[in-house]
């Protein structure tokens, strides 16, 4: 009895991979009638279990670490997602561990962005442990007050577009 509880423990160590996020970026974009701003983070954290053939993963991004090229325009950023009541931008899913054999595939995602949790479909293409993707995050879904310039509204669809390396 002692050996076989022994060996189900060492399989099960064998079996069980844990990865972490080596080097990532995520990319926002908001749209006006005027212009386009792209924000980037390159401060994403992240780790993935995969164990029993299915994997479980998380990525959290600090809103402070968004950078795009307008000082001023981070710090109104900052205000608008009210960083210092939301510090964290969370992705968390499930998923078969075979799709990561897959070059293309999609995921489910739980986004908690500004306090709200919503779910998403993650676009992928995955080139060895390198994995790009995509999704259009909804700000009104996160009850994010859109700012106004010239007294239009930005767009509520923002798209989403990082590139993770897993090991």
């Amino acid at each position: 009895m002692k050996l076989f509880i022994l060996s189900f423990f060492v399989s099960s160590l064998v079996f069980a991979h844990d990865y972490q996020l080596q080097k990532a970026d995520a990319t926002y974009t908001v749209s006006h009638l005027v212009k386009k701003v792209d924000g980037v983070s390159k401060d994403l954290k992240g780790k993935m279990v995969c164990d029993k053939g299915e994997c479980d993963y998380l990525i959290a991004i600090p809103v402070k670490s968004f950078i795009s090229s307008d000082s001023n325009r981070d710090l109104n950023m900052l205000t608008i997602l009210e960083a210092g009541r939301y510090p964290l931008i969370t992705v968390r899913g499930r998923f078969p561990e075979t799709k990561l054999a897959q070059p293309q595939f999609a995921l489910d995602a739980s986004v908690d962005f500004h306090g709200i949790k919503k779910d998403y479909k993650l676009n992928l293409n995955k080139n060895g442990d390198t994995i790009k993707g995509d999704f259009v995050l909804l700000l009104e879904a996160h009850k994010v007050e859109r700012p106004s310039l010239l007294t239009v509204k930005i767009e509520n669809e923002v798209p989403i577009k990082f590139n993770i390396l897993w090991r």
